[in-house]
């Protein structure tokens, strides 16, 4: 019996010839095949596992710098790093707890660990270079170096924290303002300056990694995509992980809050690593697809192979 029947096969066909003619499926389509040829889920694993290794270095740097500027336990140093474990809904309490910042009583001591500190925190920089290269297909001579490599990380890590001391400024002028005496009209206000502090962070980072060449309008699909799924992600975090880790809490203990935290950075690994591939549909199109095509590596195998014949 021939697997699957006729019917069924004609059936797909027919499906698949559909969704390539309507630019509403034939576009998500293409996106979804180029991520499976870019290996988007092995590049978001990577990044996961550098996040993860660095995030303890970079939380407790920016709570040290914070500390350092701000002065350590005043209310604005309270109010920055507490906007910034927001970033991490369920699990952002006990980093909390856990993360405190640098005694400076040996100033040598205390600029050498800075400084392990923040290369700790570029190896998520480094995975987010290697993703990228890899998804605008940009040769292996122009991969960048260690010089450029650092000062684009340090870039990234820049906007990282921009965001975060943006959103928590425009937070407290909001409410500290007449807004505050409407509480509803205060929320919409607040998710407002939200997404263009997101906005405004997603459109740099895809700047700061997409080829020199691609102009900004090329950027603006993806901005708007990671924009709305980060957003969402922030608002509908607190559900996500409850739901995660509504059984592992009471069986790992705290070993949950590393799983919370892994599902976490995966999340948005995958959201920034989607909405960059989103830019590189649009800007090469790799648009409609075939439910079938195989991917661009099985593509070359069969050209070599056919060449040698």
């Amino acid at each position: 019996m021939q697997f699957p029947p006729a019917f069924l096969k004609r059936a797909i066909d027919a499906v698949d010839r559909a969704q390539q003619k309507s630019p509403i499926t034939a576009f998500p389509i293409g996106v979804l095949k180029r991520y499976g040829d870019d290996r988007g889920g092995m590049y978001a694993a990577l990044i996961t596992f550098y996040a993860l290794l660095s995030v303890f270095p970079l939380l407790l740097l920016f709570v040290t710098i914070a500390s350092m500027i701000l002065g350590a336990n005043s209310a604005a140093e309270k109010r920055l790093v507490n906007s910034a474990f927001e970033h991490f809904p369920v699990v952002g309490s006990q980093l909390a707890n856990s993360i405190h910042a640098l005694s400076s009583n040996s100033w040598p001591a205390f600029v050498v660990s800075l400084l392990f500190l923040l290369w700790g925190a570029l190896g998520v920089t480094s995975a987010l270079q290697m993703a990228s290269h890899h998804a605008w297909r940009r040769p292996r001579k122009e991969e960048p170096n260690l010089l450029i490599r650092t000062w684009r990380g340090l870039r990234l890590l820049g906007i990282i924290a921009s965001a975060v001391v943006l959103t928590t400024v425009a937070s407290g002028f909001i409410s500290s303002g007449v807004l505050r005496s409407f509480p509803g009209i205060l929320r919409v206000v607040l998710l407002v300056a939200v997404i263009a502090v997101n906005a405004g962070a997603y459109f740099l980072a895809l700047r700061t990694l997409a080829p020199p060449e691609e102009g900004w309008k090329s950027l603006l699909p993806g901005t708007i995509v990671g924009t709305i799924g980060w957003t969402v992600l922030q608002q509908a975090g607190g559900y996500l992980l409850s739901h995660q880790l509504q059984h592992t809490s009471q069986i790992y203990g705290f070993f949950a809050i590393v799983l919370g935290l892994i599902f976490w950075l995966n999340l948005g690994a995958q959201l920034f690593l989607y909405s960059s591939e989103i830019n590189i549909v649009a800007a090469q199109g790799g648009w409609p697809r075939s439910f079938f095509e195989p991917s661009d590596e099985v593509k070359v195998e069969l050209a070599n192979e056919q060449s040698e014949y």
